[in-house]
Formats: structure tokens, C-alpha cells, sequence
């Protein structure tokens, strides 16, 4: 709504100055003339420069217009490819964490059977070794995953959680599927985590684009921000077919996907980036007639 009210207050400007102009200077080239030849050739000068002035203007103006454009396009696409790089590293990272969290509940079982055979009296060398590197792995586990946990902490800051989002939609709009739907985004401000603009655009990003194929053409997506008992909320609704109840509890699983062709890593890294911040991401569904998915993170006042 900016970008129309500028515009119309430069075009009334422009209609205002032109209608001063055309009125004085008619009323001087009336005065200075003395023949209706003289009075003519007045007004033909008077309208050649009132064009080429205005051309010149005009150039000046769409010549500054155009290279603010081309500095925007330029550092939003070095952005993205900063946020593309970045956020590669955090889901390897998270996803390892997860894979070593998955690997140390396996190990564990396994560690609790040596420890039960040893002391019933059926251990030997062996399983003595085995029981040792049974144990090793669990550490080496545990390390990646306070790693991963540090940092994600060591990359977490204040950020206004409706700012942030809002830069990720402006990210996200050059996406096809992106620029088939109507996207908004509202919410309140003031609304504070602890995050990195990686993570948020690791969290929003996979959620929003998922809702744009899921709408396809013509497709509404509403992106909310509240606060709510300690938590920043983040809503991302849709009209499309949603997401079938039945399919919602192993929805955030590894490879687990309602799309034909999709390889279903970008919820699980979306729980995983939710995790690791010390938050939760759930589906439900929306009033608009698709899916929501809401992700709840600790307001940053109350992250110790």
C-alpha cells in the first residue's frame, strides 16, 4: 500500500506543477506576444522545452528507479545464496545430531543386553571388548549431538520473529510455486527468539514453500505471528487439500512425504531446526481450508 500512495502523491505532484506551469507561462507568452505568429511560435518553444525538460526528469528518475532495483535484486540473490549455503550446513549438521540421537536409543538397548549377559556370568573377552565399544560409540554420539546443540546456541540472537519472517517471504517470492499464490504475512511486532536468520529461513522457508505446491495456482497462504505463554507462535495456512490425519503423526519422520516425488527431509529438518532451538512444530487444520502448520519457540526473554 506504500508503493500506491508514493505514486499517487508523485503523479498529483506532477499534475500540480505542470498545471502552474502551462497556466503562467500562457499567461507570459500572452503578454510577450503581439501577434497571433508571434504568440504560436512562443507556445512551440514553450511546449519543446516543457518535453524535453520532462524527459530529462523522467530519465533521471527511472535511470535512479532502475539501479535501486538492480542493487535490491543483487543483494537479495546474495542473500539467498548466503541463506542456501548456510542453511546446507545447519541441516547436515541437525540432521546428524538427529541420526546420533536415533543411533544412541539403539546403542543403549544393545548396551543394557552386554551389561545383563555380564552379569549373569555369560560374559567373556569379547563381549568385554564389545561392551567397551558399545560404550565409545555412545559417547562419540552424545559429542555430536552437544555440538550440534552448541551451535545452535552459539548462532542464536534476538531477532523480531515477524521481521524475520517477513524476510524470508521477500527470499522466497521468486520461487515459481512462490509466485503462483498470494502470500501475506501479519502478525505482531516485538515478538523476540533466539535464532539466526539461517534457521528462521530453514523453519519458515520449507514451511511456506510446502504450503505454495500444496495450494498450487491461485492459492492463498497466510503466514501468522503472535505471542503466546512464553512462546513465539508462527502459523503457516493454506488452502489446499491438507494434510490426512492418518498421515500426521510420522509426518515429521525422515523421508516421510505426502508429495509424489518428494523426499520428505524438508519437515524433518524443519522439526529438527524447531528442536534444537528448544521448540516444537505440529500440523493441524486451517480455516482456510488446508493444512497449518504451527511452530512454537521460547521467546528469547526466557531462554536461559
Amino acid at each position: 500500500m506504500k508503493s500506491t500512495r508514493y505514486a499517487a502523491m508523485l503523479a498529483g505532484a506532477y499534475v500540480l506543477l505542470a498545471s502552474v506551469y502551462i497556466i503562467l507561462s500562457g499567461y507570459l507568452a500572452a503578454g510577450a506576444s503581439h501577434s497571433v505568429e508571434e504568440l504560436r511560435r512562443i507556445e512551440t518553444i514553450k511546449g519543446v522545452l516543457y518535453v524535453a525538460v520532462t524527459s530529462l526528469l523522467i530519465f533521471a528518475g527511472a535511470r535512479w528507479a532502475m539501479s535501486r532495483m538492480e542493487r535490491d535484486a543483487q543483494e537479495l540473490l546474495r542473500r539467498e545464496q548466503a541463506l542456501v549455503a548456510n542453511e546446507g550446513r545447519v541441516f547436515a549438521g541437525l540432521t546428524a545430531a538427529a541420526i546420533a540421537h536415533d543411533a544412541n536409543n539403539v546403542l543403549t538397548v544393545a548396551l543394557a543386553d552386554i551389561e545383563m549377559m555380564e552379569e549373569d556370568g555369560s560374559g567373556s573377552e569379547d563381549l568385554t571388548r564389545i561392551h567397551h565399544a558399545v560404550t565409545r560409540m555412545v559417547g562419540l554420539n552424545q559429542r555430536l549431538l552437544d555440538l550440534a546443540q552448541a551451535y545452535v546456541l552459539r548462532e542464536g540472537a534476538p531477532l523480531d520473529a515477524l521481521e524475520a519472517t517477513q524476510e524470508v517471504l521477500v527470499v522466497m517470492r521468486s520461487q515459481p510455486d512462490m509466485r503462483r499464490c498470494r502470500v501475506s504475512c501479519v502478525g505482531d511486532a516485538g515478538v523476540v527468539v533466539a535464532a539466526s536468520p539461517v534457521l528462521m529461513h530453514q523453519l519458515v522457508g520449507n514451511l511456506v514453500l510446502n504450503a505454495a505446491q500444496a495450494a498450487g495456482d491461485n492459492g492463498v497462504i497466510e503466514v501468522r505471528v503472535r505471542a503466546d505463554a512464553g512462546h513465539a507462535v508462527i502459523e503457516v495456512h493454506d488452502n489446499g487439500p491438507g494434510v490426512p490425519a492418518d498421515r500426521r503423526a510420522d509426518l515429521f519422520t525422515s523421508l516421510a512425504t505426502t508429495k509424489p516425488g518428494g523426499n520428505g527431509l524438508g519437515l524433518f529438518s524443519v522439526k529438527a531446526c524447531a528442536n534444537g532451538l528448544g521448540g516444537q512444530v505440529e500440523v493441524g487444520d486451517s480455516p482456510l481450508g488446508g493444512a497449518l502448520f504451527r511452530i512454537r519457540l521460547p521467546l528469547a526473554a526466557s531462554r536461559n
